[in-house]
């Protein structure tokens, strides 16, 4: 029985999220934040759909979230998702109050639910997830969420033990989330394993052995501690993964996938490895789910990365490739920039517009986490031209000169306005631009007035 306080909460939210598409302001979690306001136990109350899957982790849940309601819509079955609001708490009751009747019982059969981290305590335990996929553990904002350790203590302590875990088996302090859970399946690539790795900029996550306290020794490593890695004192070492990508075929579009024996190809959708685990997480969880390899291989062929974190936009046979990473997230930033140096194409123009203005109003600004990145990849010969854009762009080109980019293909700009007149654009075919999650519109701005640029230049 609902209490008398939960239909008013529903009342005045359902009236907020009225109020909000008449304004076509879709995109907010106001209505949650009212619904938890006037009772503290709307989430518990509410009837969850009949299945309920959480996405979290520190980078990807976003595109791992939208790949799967779009593979799960087109299959047939009808989604809630928080796509348009946040992913802590009042998003994630503002999207399923959204798809709720009245009385609080769900119009949709299956909840796909991007979880912040740190807002774990305040949902799974009024909305058990009976799915949970996590790609990555890795350090974030430490204002927020300090280290490792502390994300994965506050996950285990708000899960449920019933709750089904798929891990990235390549990532070990993932695979080692909520040892009460039995029910664990593990993803992982085999495919284009390094035979010889150097030890890049960043400060790796894991050193030593949780379970002893031995130096983890690595077998090998894709990027920060993401790879295979074993304790020489204890034997301790990642799980075997049940989903594997054996191939990775970027020229012809298709990356393969084996499991119990079976093995079957799925368009890629990036052949950047940090979408390849996005992509075969996706399809371990909907094959646990039940759902055979030949349907999610047909949800893959319509599948894509939201614009707003991958995009492209080509003008007179010449390609601008938009990517989004949060700022003070060190390993999202140094992933798109390794991304950029690796494209096999010559003359490559970068402009990095990672300045978290977010996080430095009325605020005490964190800035340690730009030498965390790794920004050596921008040594390769292929980038002719870095352009660091914002009020930290000295920062930036402080720390890139310390990893060794040559100082005459660096420049800096404050303000991003500037960019279509600082960045030289003539002869090149390529830019690659990163920036900000809370840059989004400048970054359209930006783009357009590049895009236009590049029209009155023409083609190359």
């Amino acid at each position: 029985m609902k209490s008398l306080r939960f239909y008013l909460a529903m009342a005045a939210a359902k009236g907020a999220l009225f109020g909000l598409r008449l304004l076509r302001r879709n995109g907010t979690s106001l209505p949650g934040d009212v619904a938890v306001k006037i009772d503290k136990n709307f989430l518990a109350e509410l009837t969850p759909p009949e299945t309920v899957i959480a996405v979290t982790g520190t980078n990807g849940k976003t595109t791992v979230s939208n790949l799967l309601t779009s593979i799960l819509r087109g299959a047939g079955h009808s989604v809630t998702n928080n796509s348009l609001g946040t992913n802590i708490r009042a998003g994630v009751v503002t999207a399923l109050l959204a798809d709720s009747t009245f009385s609080g019982r769900p119009k949709k059969d299956i909840a796909v639910l991007e979880v912040d981290e740190r807002s774990s305590l305040l949902i799974y335990p009024y909305l058990k997830p009976d799915y949970l996929i996590c790609n990555n553990l890795m350090r974030d904002s430490i204002k927020r969420n300090a280290h490792t350790e502390f994300i994965r203590y506050i996950i285990d302590s708000a899960l449920p033990e019933s709750t089904k875990l798929i891990l990235n088996a390549d990532d070990l302090i993932c695979a080692l989330l909520a040892p009460k859970n039995e029910s664990r399946t593990y993803f992982g690539i085999t495919a284009d394993i390094p035979t010889t790795f150097a030890q890049d900029n960043t400060v790796k996550d894991i050193v030593y052995c949780p379970n002893c306290g031995g130096k983890l020794v690595a077998d090998y490593i894709r990027y920060n501690h993401i790879g295979r890695m074993h304790c020489e004192k204890c034997g301790m070492g990642n799980p075997e993964p049940d989903f594997v990508v054996t191939a990775i075929d970027s020229a012809g579009g298709v990356f393969t996938v084996s499991h119990g024996g079976e093995a079957r190809e799925f368009r890629l959708i990036s052949d950047n490895i940090v979408n390849v685990y996005n992509s075969c997480g996706v399809i371990a969880l909907l094959s646990t789910m039940g759902m055979s390899f030949e349907d999610i291989a047909r949800g893959f062929s319509s599948a894509a990365i939201v614009k707003s974190r991958l995009g492209e936009v080509e003008v007179c046979g010449r390609k601008i490739t938009v990517m989004m990473a949060k700022g003070q997230n060190p390993i999202a930033c140094s992933r798109c920039v390794s991304y950029a140096a690796s494209v096999p194409v010559r003359d490559k123009r970068v402009i990095i517009m990672e300045d978290d203005k977010h996080d430095n109003t009325n605020n005490v600004e964190n800035t340690c986490w730009i030498y965390d990145c790794d920004y050596s990849p921008l040594k390769d010969d292929s980038i002719t031209h870095v352009l660091f854009v914002g009020p930290r762009c000295l920062d930036q080109y402080l720390h890139a000169l310390m990893d060794g980019v040559p100082e005459e293909k660096m420049s800096c700009t404050p303000d991003y306005h500037d960019i279509p007149e600082v960045l030289e654009t003539r002869g090149c075919s390529n830019f690659y631009f990163l920036h900000d999650l809370y840059y989004e519109r400048e970054s359209e701005e930006v783009t357009r007035a590049l895009t236009e640029k590049l029209r009155e230049e023409g083609a190359v």
